[in-house]
């Protein structure tokens, strides 16, 4: 063989080393990076409802707060099967989007409005126009079915051979274009007709992924912590986090319930920020467990979090004992007073009066419990806590009070949520009052 047909060879060599690499999706090209300007994400994802799977579905979407969305209406109405491009605007200022054009090899999509205003934290997503799914290039009608356009445009529903075409998204900002290439191929799902070929061989969607990036397997809504404890009157808070593997997805609606405990049915909803984070704040004057889960909706269904769980106790007095007040005082929403030397003029009980020597402290037992008994000694000798209380406070509902000998006992037939009124002295002559809010048991 020649010097030159040994030349010859070398480039059809390379060439078909270079076909090999298209041929079986491995693209030998560094991706470029995702932000068109300081601050400004591109994320590419596909939309398919025809084969509905919600944790696939690019969340968020069409009716997100701070979205402008240009695609398909009313999205009930719409069958969805293409790709989609969402341009998130964190650079702290207002952007102008010129346009967003998406090339299939040789078939260009550039069918929506030109010169978008997106403030700072708000996002743009870009889908197909017009419902229904689509053969091949057709931006005239409006569909966009990205599985189905292989090189030049040509048809490749069906088609399970990878087609090589890389999809290239070009965003104007500010009269400035910038061109990212899909070398994760989410807008055409691989390069093959994922819905009729294997792995796949169904639901098409992909999350918002990163462009540049391989897409995710699919989104996930984790409720974090797993457990905590408050008193009653305190704040519980619960944060959802929205991702896709290690992408946050920014600006979905979270909402959060309890499905069981004492605050059963209590519901709110947060949207994610630029960390995938949504947070729910709620307060209990209620004791118990609560169990908490959240939940994302999109076209496509209902993504699901795990469940996590708030406890909610109520203190006693500090050092242990309790107060007490009469049965016929214990309605919630009634002023009650706990202490003071004049207790047994001002709480009244079904079973008689209180002995006069008793103040409203029951030194043992060191926790109550409803149905079990307190015992005392009248005045001070029982000494009360001195320093501050809680500002709600489990006391003591007793029916029937009674004085043997140097002891003061009494039964515990509910416990109550006070909220402590401030003021409170242990020294004589002053007073501990507030108002019932719950009963306890």
């Amino acid at each position: 063989m020649s010097f030159a047909m040994r030349r010859v060879a070398a480039r059809l060599c390379t060439v078909a080393a270079g076909a090999a690499l298209l041929t079986t999706g491995v693209i030998a090209s560094v991706p470029q990076p995702a932000q068109a300007s300081g601050g400004v994400q591109v994320f590419v994802g596909y939309a398919d409802t025809v084969r509905a799977k919600a944790a696939k579905f690019p969340t968020p979407w069409n009716g997100s707060p701070g979205t402008i969305f240009e695609g398909c209406k009313p999205v009930s109405k719409c069958k969805l099967d293409g790709g989609a491009v969402r341009v998130v605007n964190n650079s702290g200022s207002a952007v102008t989007v010129n346009s967003v054009v998406i090339h299939y090899s040789t078939c260009t999509y550039d069918i929506w409005p030109h010169n978008v205003t997106l403030r700072a934290g708000k996002e743009l997503i870009i889908d197909q126009t017009r419902s229904g799914a689509g053969e091949g290039c057709t931006p005239k009608n409006g569909r966009m079915d990205g599985s189905d356009i292989g090189p030049k445009g040509a048809n490749w529903s069906g088609r399970c051979k990878q087609s090589g075409v890389i999809p290239v998204v070009d965003v104007r900002l500010a009269g400035t274009r910038t061109s990212f290439k899909d070398t994760g191929q989410v807008l055409n799902t691989g390069g093959v007709d994922a819905a009729d070929c294997r792995p796949v061989h169904g639901n098409e969607s992909e999350q918002w992924t990163l462009i540049g990036s391989q897409p995710c397997p699919s989104a996930q809504l984790t409720l974090a912590p797993l457990t905590q404890s408050h008193n009653v009157g305190d704040t519980a808070t619960v944060t959802g986090t929205l991702s896709c593997g290690k992408t946050p997805l920014q600006g979905a609606v979270v909402d959060f319930r309890v499905t069981a405990g004492p605050n059963i049915g209590t519901t709110g909803q947060g949207t994610t920020n630029s960390s995938g984070h949504a947070t729910f704040k709620y307060s209990s004057l209620k004791v118990g467990t609560d169990t908490l889960s959240a939940s994302v909706s999109n076209p496509a269904g209902t993504i699901t979090s795990n469940t996590v769980q708030a406890i909610w106790t109520v203190p006693f007095a500090p050092g242990g004992g309790a107060f007490v007040i009469g049965d016929k005082n214990s309605s919630t929403g009634t002023t009650v007073t706990f202490w003071s030397d004049q207790w047994s003029k001002k709480n009244k009980l079904s079973g008689g009066s209180a002995p006069s020597k008793f103040e409203g402290f029951a030194q043992q037992p060191k926790v109550p419990a409803c149905g079990a008994s307190w015992t005392s000694v009248p005045g001070n000798s029982s000494p009360p806590p001195k320093g501050s209380l809680p500002k709600y406070m489990g006391i003591i509902v007793s029916s029937k009070i009674v004085k043997h000998g140097s002891k003061i006992t009494g039964d515990i037939l509910h416990i109550v949520v006070v909220k402590v009124n401030p003021g409170y002295n242990p020294a004589p002559g002053h007073v501990g009052t507030g108002t019932v809010v719950n009963q306890v048991c």
